[in-house]
């Protein structure tokens, strides 16, 4: 079985590779850079105003932090697009492989996470407002902020899936950064990833959000 599954992501293709052209590679460049560039000084600026101004050292703030950090990983990671365009191979090796799908993963999973926490939070300090004076602390969005940060151990997971691929084409070998395993086996993966981290913090915001208006 394993040696079919290697025999699949690294093939041998008698056509020649497709050929990108000039005019994608300059337009995603230049997206990339723009929406990446855009992202990550806007969150800098969001951490550095509130980790420097005390006022502002509130719990709401406490969970936007966490999700401008998280953002950073995910812009931060999507950089490596960029080389994919130029190049049309993967560059960064197999250790790159697996940290910059890791970055990706993590901030996407702890941004969800620092959501759901930031619409507990709301909702308490809303709807029940004197239990906020001892439950929404900054002390506690600290903790909480630790708390997912135990994400990271959960997105480990993806470095035992995560392997180079080799395709070659008449005229080119190509290396992408993909999955050791095949489709039947990290597609359960994929759907347990996406129940925890979207389904039921878009059910749980739904509900919260539900009760604060009524």
């Amino acid at each position: 079985m394993e040696n079919e599954t290697v025999s699949e992501l690294n093939q041998t293709q008698l056509q020649p590779r497709a050929v990108v052209t000039l005019e994608y590679q300059v337009v995603t460049i230049l997206l990339v850079l723009i929406i990446c560039g855009l992202g990550i000084v806007g969150n800098i600026m969001v951490v550095l105003v509130v980790l420097r101004t005390k006022h502002m050292r509130t719990p709401t703030n406490c969970y936007l932090v966490s999700l401008a950090v998280a953002d950073l990983m995910v812009l931060v990671a999507g950089l490596g697009n960029i080389t994919d365009s130029i190049y049309g191979s993967w560059v960064y090796g197999y250790v790159g492989c697996l940290c910059i799908t890791y970055l990706q993963y993590l901030g996407i999973n702890a941004s969800s996470c620092s959501i759901t926490a930031f619409t507990v939070e709301r909702y308490i300090a809303i709807c029940h407002p004197i239990k906020a004076q001892f439950l929404c602390t900054f002390s506690r969005a600290k903790k909480i902020i630790i708390f997912l940060a135990f994400t990271s151990i959960y997105c480990m997971l993806w470095f035992f899936l995560l392997d180079l691929n080799i395709s070659t084409y008449k005229d080119a070998i190509v290396v992408s950064c993909g999955y050791k395993i095949s489709r039947n086996y990290y597609s359960p993966i994929y759907l347990m990833d996406f129940g925890v981290f979207y389904v039921v913090p878009m059910i749980l915001a739904t509900v919260l959000y539900g009760f604060i208006d009524f």
